[in-house]
């Protein structure tokens, strides 16, 4: 591979691991918003004494939350694995 070559694929990782930590902090932020606001919802329903009637639908945007941070924190994990990929 010549020098110019593994130059372009240097700068293509780059790329795609400064892409993958944009889109991690573009889902992450909303997500926190969205998690704080499920939170402030359990605590009003529960001092409305309604939790019953909102907790069955709280819980599942809670767990939807969970299972979008996960897949975000997925985002980060390639972006590691293309920092060592790269080798530089």
């Amino acid at each position: 591979m010549t020098k110019e070559e593994s130059e372009k694929i240097h700068v293509a990782i780059q790329t795609i691991r400064t892409h993958l930590s944009r889109i991690h902090h573009d889902m992450n932020n909303p997500l926190s918003i969205i998690s704080g606001n499920v939170q402030l919802l359990q605590e009003l329903a529960t001092a409305l004494q309604v939790q019953e009637d909102f907790d069955a639908p709280l819980k599942d945007v809670a767990t939807a939350i969970e299972q979008l941070a996960e897949t975000t924190e997925e985002l980060l994990v390639l972006r590691t694995l293309l920092a060592q990929f790269d080798g530089r």
